[in-house]
């Protein structure tokens, strides 16, 4: 490649020379940071190299040009943004190559005799003397060096950037409800911090049921926000009290961190029914009916004999002191 047709690179033939590189990168010593920002805002990445620079994106088998020029710009940076950032810089190199060159024959005859009255040599000599006057050179190769510059983009930098946002949503998120009180239980991911670490959790819950359908139909209950107001990041189950029995609720929880409020996530319960007096004899009528009364008289009569035992046994050792307390007070 001469440096006349270096100068331009189509992306087709980069990114076959960026793949290249790619497989180079982790034996190849080049600079590594890092950088981080906030979703919506800018950065600037300098390249440490110099010359014709551009930046490409590791994406896989399509990775593409983003910028050219030193310094990478990116504004109002989205999640997309995110990744490693590889600065490809032009390197002249000079090769070397040597080439062989051909010079024409050259031929010598022997002039003709000029004394035309002198006596001819022998035909044998004649014959002799032609051969060695008219002499024919083959080719001659004569070795020579071509210097040729090339232009080659080389990988000088990788950057990561990281890209902040507000925390991602809690897992696992239900409601293990009794009937006028419950646990809300959660459970949250560190890598969902959203870059920054979580401050607190919010969780809030509303009535979603009616006695009589409203009359405006887009009436809601009001949230109700659980105390405290902020959770713990290191709470994961939080208790609720005051609820109505069989009325069906909706909760809701979200992180937050130093951007705010993170993703919310609902989910719906209804609290167990009331058990009325009916009911509960209703659910032990068959225990009565199948209880066999001896067991109760044997168990009665265990648990009396053992407080029969414990009393002796205080009135002995009662005993013992007060007589020793008399003896001592007869000496």
């Amino acid at each position: 490649m001469s440096s006349t047709s270096s100068s331009v690179l189509t992306l087709s033939s980069f990114n076959l020379l960026f793949f290249t590189q790619v497989l180079t990168v982790l034996s190849s010593t080049i600079k590594y940071n890092e950088y981080a920002t906030d979703k919506g805002g800018n950065v600037s990445i300098p390249c440490i190299a110099q010359g014709n620079i551009m930046w490409v994106k590791e994406h896989g088998s399509n990775s593409p040009i983003v910028q050219t020029g030193r310094v990478l710009v990116l504004r109002n940076v989205s999640t997309s943004d995110a990744g490693i950032y590889v600065c490809f810089a032009t390197a002249t190199t000079t090769t070397t190559t040597t080439r062989a060159t051909a010079t024409s024959p050259a031929t010598t005859t022997s002039p003709r005799l000029e004394n035309d009255g002198e006596q001819q040599l022998p035909e044998e000599e004649t014959a002799t003397a032609a051969t060695i006057a008219t002499t024919t050179q083959s080719k001659e190769q004569k070795p020579m060096q071509v210097q040729e510059e090339e232009l080659e983009y080389q990988a000088y930098q990788r950057t990561k950037l990281t890209v902040r946002t507000v925390p991602g949503p809690v897992t696992q998120l239900y409601f293990k409800a009794s009937t006028i009180l419950g646990f809300l239980i959660w459970r949250f991911n560190k890598t969902q911090s959203g870059g920054y670490p979580v401050r607190s959790f919010t969780a809030e819950f509303r009535n979603v049921s009616y006695s009589q359908p409203p009359a405006n139909a887009s009436f809601e209950h009001a949230w109700s926000r659980m105390d405290p107001i902020n959770i713990a990041p290191n709470v994961r189950q939080m208790e609720v009290y005051r609820l109505a029995p069989n009325t069906t609720y909706e909760f809701r929880i979200w992180a937050n961190n130093e951007l705010g409020s993170g993703v919310v996530v609902t989910t719906n319960v209804t609290t167990l029914p009331e058990t009325k007096e009916e009911d509960l004899i209703r659910l032990i009528k068959p225990d009565l009916d199948n209880f066999d009364p001896r067991i109760w008289i044997v168990a009665v009569s265990i648990v009396l004999g053992t407080l029969v035992i414990l009393a002796i046994g205080l009135c002995i050792v009662l005993s013992k002191e007060c007589y020793q307390a008399s003896q001592m007070g007869t000496d």
